[in-house]
């Protein structure tokens, strides 16, 4: 008997999917993209809940976030990456980085709307127990990943994180096809209802499950409740929600079963994707041998070679944040490759990029997946005794918020370290925008942390004076000054590739 065809799997042509990378659907894809592929189990289904994750793997937005910020100088074997554009804080509408993340983010919500809408139809016609519940977790999974980014999309695109009223991005919760006309932009109050939605959804499957299929480090590497509080603490941070953000992230720092980790697992999480199950880790996404190429691999965003000082680095270690990181602190080892030749009279060196080589290595690769082929690290339990610092800061309670730093200090150094102490609410924003630079490094968070809370901690972009003058050359008119905050830059514009397919999509302002 011929099998009913649910799905016909197809690149949209159109509004909002407008290009592809074949290299970030592989090896995931159930089938080839041109061809019928038939969902008639959770099997199948399965397979294009990986591809889901597979398009999840863009490093676009941690770049950009460390060559945008202060987390990058150029690097000695510069070809011409970022000195253009990102790293001069140039920014229109035909800018790589802004099109490349609105993309991918759309092309990871078509899929996830398809496993939704799939699950749906099979869950209709399923009479056996096991395959609804299979159905029911790759449901949930799959709106875990829908709200997470739609949430990518916010962060970037909303001009004010914080009100209902500006405008985000085109939100898309259901399967769009290339004959529909131009859809607009939503709220940021239409976005974060839908993103809370998603995730208390996702929440009620996952909790209703007798059983799971992954067990121990495998199961950071799918959607579970875990990652779906994390998800709502982050949602209600980026609101400045702090009393519900604050509630979730306690619930996962009392609930998940996970702890932080500390100086003898810290390198593990990066250098080794391999740290202890119960560690550190909510959610990240698994790197493959098939995946590794230097189009796709996160370690290459910054080295063409290896992370070492011969592996032709493009991109060093920001000088400020160098400086910044303490010899006793387990995250300079994380961040710092021993190869690095370090200038003391780097500020008055006259060939500074040659004579101060800071190399990174916190995404060095492995030997099993390839070179410079780390997992990507999305959601760590550090974020949540960050988010409850923030929190506290926010109620008033600057002894509380010490305290939560301090919970995350203790890890980073061998021995325990004094409770800080704010003299006011600034310092105590300054101290946290400052640790979450140092922990988050390289993470993709800077970017987004300035545009949160740089005017609360009375802090921007932090390059040291060093780091321009290595690229002089780019600035006819002398080196510039570090990018405001009230610069319109902190809200992404909406990129040339849909505007070419939707040329009524409002535009933010300043482009």
């Amino acid at each position: 008997m011929k099998m009913k065809k649910i799905f016909i799997l197809s690149i949209l042509a159109g509004t909002l999917f407008v290009s592809c990378n074949n290299d970030l659907l592989d090896p995931f894809t159930p089938g080839s993209l041109t061809e019928e592929v038939a969902f008639t189990s959770s099997t199948d289904l399965q397979r294009l809940m990986n591809s889901t994750y597979g398009l999840l793997t863009n490093r676009e937005d941690i770049i950009f976030s460390s060559v945008f910020t202060d987390e990058v100088g150029i690097g000695f074997a510069n070809g011409g990456q970022g000195i253009n554009d990102d790293y001069v804080f140039f920014l229109n509408v035909s800018s790589a980085s802004p099109s490349n993340i609105w993309t991918a983010s759309y092309f990871t919500l078509s899929r996830a709307n398809r496993v939704i809408v799939f699950a749906d139809q099979l869950l209709a016609t399923t009479t056996d127990a096991a395959e609804k519940a299979n159905l029911n977790r790759l449901k949930a999974e799959a709106l875990t990943v829908r709200a997470l980014s739609h949430m990518k999309l916010l962060s970037y695109f909303s001009p004010d994180l914080k009100s209902n009223d500006a405008l985000a991005a085109v939100l898309i919760t259901r399967v769009v096809t290339s004959a529909e006309p131009g859809m607009q932009r939503s709220t940021n109050g239409v976005f974060y209802a839908s993103i809370h939605s998603d995730l208390d959804a996702a929440l009620v499957l996952f909790n209703a499950a007798t059983s799971s299929p992954y067990s121990g480090a495998t199961a950071k590497l799918y959607a579970g409740k875990n990652l779906v509080k994390a998800l709502k603490s982050r949602a209600f941070v980026l609101k400045g929600d702090y009393t519900n953000a604050e509630i979730w992230a306690n619930d996962v720092i009392s609930t998940s079963g996970l702890v932080l980790a500390d100086v003898s697992n810290y390198n593990s999480v990066f250098h080794t994707d391999s740290e202890p199950a119960n560690v550190e880790v909510i959610f990240r996404l698994k790197r493959t041998l098939q995946q590794s190429s230097q189009a796709a691999n996160l370690g290459n965003g910054y080295a063409s070679v290896n992370p070492t000082k011969d592996g032709s680095p493009f991109y060093e270690i920001g000088r400020s944040l160098y400086n910044a990181l303490s010899t006793t602190d387990i995250r300079r080892s994380t961040i710092v490759h021993p190869t690095s030749v370090p200038d003391a009279n780097y500020a008055t060196s006259t060939d500074y990029r040659n004579t101060d080589v800071l190399v990174l290595a916190k995404h060095p690769g492995t030997s099993t997946v390839g070179n410079l082929n780390s997992d990507f690290k999305i959601v760590r339990l550090s974020e949540m005794y960050f988010i409850k610092a923030e929190a506290r800061v926010a109620a008033g309670d600057l002894a509380g918020a010490a305290s939560a730093i301090k919970s995350i200090l203790d890890k980073r150094y061998s021995t325990a370290q004094t409770l800080p102490v704010y003299a006011n609410a600034t310092a105590a924003w300054k101290a946290i925008l400052d640790q979450r630079r140092l922990e988050f490094a390289f993470e993709g968070y800077r970017f987004i942390d300035l545009k949160r809370i740089g005017v609360l901690a009375g802090a921007g972009i932090n390059r040291d004076p060093a780091d321009y003058s290595s690229s002089s050359a780019n600035y006819p008119a002398g080196n510039p000054s570090n990018l405001p905050l009230t610069s319109p830059k902190f809200a992404l514009p909406i990129p040339q590739v849909e505007l070419n397919a939707n040329p009524t999509i409002q535009q933010n302002a300043g482009y």
